[in-house]
């Protein structure tokens, strides 16, 4: 116990810091590429797989009482239509499945031992534990956080500030919490993305993912953005709450994982699974990059505990003839719930059709051609649009090919 209060009070105190003094500013270094960093990202996600993998059986429980409220109770349980008030009770359903696991284990096989055998048994509770650790205390640290008044509090310690020299000194402790929170929520995305490009103009890696991402665009608190739609990959917007700008190293980790690079062919090839492809590519890159916000990256090891094992599961039923994961469709979103979906159409409803996958570059053009030759070709802009694509592919590679294709086929048939 008194380990684990360490631990709190480190993460607490080391969020804290964070989030008041060290939040992000123009005067940030430019940062070069870091070997060392990369390869503990890379270890950092190799352990987060293996510790999913341990947590497995305690994964079984709740997805049985899942598949009972989807098949029993006829309602619709998808993450993606998820709720502030749905993750808090995701919260109490995670601490009751740990006191549940533990008194379980502890039934079996008795109090903990330092022995190889009581490690075996005791192991899916303690990469759990790590899991809640790493996962839910940031994401309750920034919840928390988002909730406090900062921009009236950081305009009153501004206007305090011209009245005594103690309120200057305070203010100018907290300049750069001052200097953040008295924008507006718009100022506020706009100024982290600002600052996250420029910390990264010496970092090829990162430069090439922020490419993609040309704004943050506000959307109302009722869309839910955990999975579905959360960006538009044509015009490099990504979807965050208002609320949300109050956290800018969630800012950040939303710009780092929800950029479009993966919907440029050149990047992934299309169309591509989310959970044993895209997702390990974006989690990878995020616990590699973990140095520009590195809150974002510790609950990023959180939820690959969680979800990492997936990518197994997945990949071993393809294994033995069994597709159950759905690529990614072809407005861009990611469902959830692969194997409810897979159950309910081989089980209950032959009928029920999966949405058509992204498009390829070769249905895109057969789609294209099949139009009048003559007629005018679509804007770059309408084609990403229509089709999930980042607008500089659009603009680079398909339309110039397709218009190259367009004029061969008019100089053949004037022949």
């Amino acid at each position: 116990m008194l380990l684990a209060g360490i631990i709190l009070a480190l993460i607490l105190g080391g969020e804290l810091c964070g989030y008041v003094f060290l939040l992000p500013d123009p005067s940030w270094q430019e940062r070069s590429p870091n070997l060392l960093l990369r390869y503990m990202g890379s270890l950092a996600y190799g352990i987060s797989y293996l510790l999913s993998l341990a947590r497995a059986p305690l994964g079984l429980v709740p997805y049985l009482v899942k598949l009972f409220i989807f098949f029993g109770l006829r309602m619709r349980y998808e993450a993606r239509h998820t709720s502030y008030l749905r993750e808090l009770l995701n919260m109490f359903g995670d601490a009751l499945n740990l006191v549940l696991s533990v008194l379980i284990v502890w039934w079996l096989v008795g109090p903990p031992r330092w022995q190889w055998w009581w490690v075996l048994w005791y192991l899916p509770v303690l990469a759990e534990c790590v899991r809640l650790a790493a996962e839910r205390i940031p994401t309750i640290f920034s919840a928390a956080w988002q909730l406090m008044p900062h921009r009236v509090l950081a305009r009153h310690l501004q206007e305090r500030a011209r009245s005594h020299w103690a309120w200057w000194l305070l203010w100018h402790g907290f300049a750069r919490y001052c200097r953040y929170y008295t924008l507006s929520d718009r100022a506020r995305a706009a100024y982290v993305l600002q600052v996250l490009k420029q910390q990264a103009a010496g970092d090829p890696a990162v430069v090439h993912v922020l490419s993609y991402v040309h704004a943050f665009r506000i959307v109302e608190q009722k869309y839910a953005l955990r999975g579905g739609i959360v960006r538009d990959v044509a015009r490099g917007e990504i979807f965050i709450h208002a609320i949300w700008t109050a956290d800018p190293w969630l800012l950040i980790g939303m710009a780092l994982r929800r950029s479009a690079w993966v919907f440029d062919p050149r990047c992934v090839r299309r169309p591509f699974y989310y959970m044993s492809g895209a997702n390990r590519l974006t989690s990878l890159f995020i616990l590699r990059h973990a140095h520009y916000s590195w809150p974002y990256a510790i609950f990023q090891f959180g939820h690959e505990i969680r979800v990492a094992r997936l990518h197994c599961f997945y990949v071993l039923l393809r294994w033995f003839g069994f597709d159950v994961e759905r690529k990614i469709s072809a407005d861009g979103s990611f469902h959830n719930d692969q194997a409810i979906f897979w159950l309910k159409r081989h089980f209950e409803d032959p009928t029920l059709t999966m949405p058509h996958s992204l498009y390829t570059d070769e249905e895109v053009m057969l789609e294209l051609l099949s139009q009048d030759v003559d007629a005018t070709l679509p804007s770059a802009l309408d084609i990403a649009v229509a089709y999930t694509y980042p607008l500089c592919y659009v603009e680079e590679v398909l339309l110039p090919h397709l218009r190259r294709t367009v004029a061969v086929l008019a100089s053949s048939d004037t022949l």
